[in-house]
């Protein structure tokens, strides 16, 4: 019995294979995450492809009331995974600004934005709202006596405190102060939320009865006391910022207790990021290295111990089945960008005052 020869591939069914193989290469970057896009005045239903490490849409919405007019601005676009939603009002000036950042994880989910005006013309209808001191470091308010009180909008909102600055002599302007009342994520009264190395400080407190934010510390010209705990400290990548001769020593400061180390993926560049140094034990269990360091698939550890974030190398976090540090995480949560709220209130308050 004689064997049938095998058939053999004709090129034009080659060139289909090879055809259709490039097609399926290019159908997920012609398809690729969505999110509605916009930056100005008016809400939009305009669309942008997001970047591969962009998982996430967001949604900020400032509103600005100087009586009689109402100003509304929105930002939409893509972002990375791991930033909190938050919320924040306060005084500046003679205005009351409120500011919303929204984060959701499907295709197209930011067309709705927060309506903050509703929220604004409520304030004052609640007896049993908060009463919290507000200042910003656009009206030059919050290091003088003359704190304003405002009344919180919400049973829920507590009053909060945001500082945050870059110690580099470089930026030596680059200060950001807000008081007011809120809704920050992981913001508890038992505990601020901290983190230092040598090129930044970021500090959040939030208390939750009437005046309680009353602190006048200017954390930049009269530091925190120092608690006996060395980290190392660096920004970058593992040649540019963290590479073995960058990385430095900090002292750190109050509740700045823990050694934090974390690598990811930067929001802006979609490189691998590294970041070192000090962090109060409720940053380390909180996003907030995502919102201030714009990291994203973020995989963080915190140890306890001078010295002790020493564990990243080449620019990855290495696993230790003898460290008794706390397990790495990958925050995956809809979630808003403190960071983005504090620019865009500066930006706008200063512009319009």
């Amino acid at each position: 019995m004689r064997t049938q020869p095998s058939p053999r591939s004709h090129p034009k069914d080659m060139d289909f294979f090879w055809t259709s193989l490039a097609l399926l290469l290019t159908v997920p970057h012609i398809a690729g995450f969505q999110c509605y896009s916009c930056d100005g005045d008016r809400d939009c239903l305009e669309t942008e492809v997001c970047e591969e490490h962009q998982e996430q849409c967001s949604t900020t919405v400032m509103t600005v009331i100087s009586r009689p007019k109402i100003s509304t601005y929105f930002l939409k676009g893509c972002d990375i995974s791991g930033k909190p939603n938050n919320s924040i009002s306060h005084f500046s000036g003679n205005q009351v600004v409120f500011l919303a950042e929204e984060y959701c994880d499907t295709e197209l989910c930011n067309k709705i934005s927060p309506n903050v005006v509703d929220v604004l013309v409520a304030r004052g209808h609640h007896r049993r709202t908060k009463d919290c001191y507000s200042c910003t470091t656009a009206d030059k308010t919050c290091y003088n006596a003359s704190l304003m009180l405002m009344s919180c909008a919400r049973l829920e909102e507590d009053c909060v405190e945001i500082t945050s600055f870059t110690t580099s002599t470089e930026l030596p302007e680059d200060e950001q102060h807000i008081k007011g009342c809120g809704q920050l994520s992981h913001c508890q009264a038992s505990e601020p939320l901290g983190f230092q190395n040598q090129n930044s400080f970021h500090l959040i407190k939030c208390c939750n009865s009437s005046r309680c934010n009353s602190d006048m510390q200017d954390y930049k010209n009269t530091p925190l006391p120092l608690n006996g705990v060395t980290c190392f400290s660096c920004e970058g990548n593992a040649t540019h910022g963290c590479s073995p001769e960058a990385v430095t020593k900090i002292q750190c400061q109050g509740p700045m207790t823990q050694c934090l180390e974390a690598s990811g993926i930067h929001g802006t560049t979609g490189d691998n990021s590294v970041v070192k140094g000090c962090a109060s034990p409720s940053w380390c269990n909180s996003p907030y290295t995502s919102v201030y360091k714009n990291l994203g698939a973020i995989h963080s550890r915190c140890c306890t111990g001078s010295f002790c974030n020493n564990r990243i190398v080449d620019g990855t976090l290495k696993p230790s089945p003898r460290s008794q540090a706390a397990p790495t995480a990958q925050v995956q949560q809809i979630l808003l960008s403190t960071t983005l709220l504090l620019f865009v209130a500066f930006l706008l308050s200063s512009g319009s005052s």
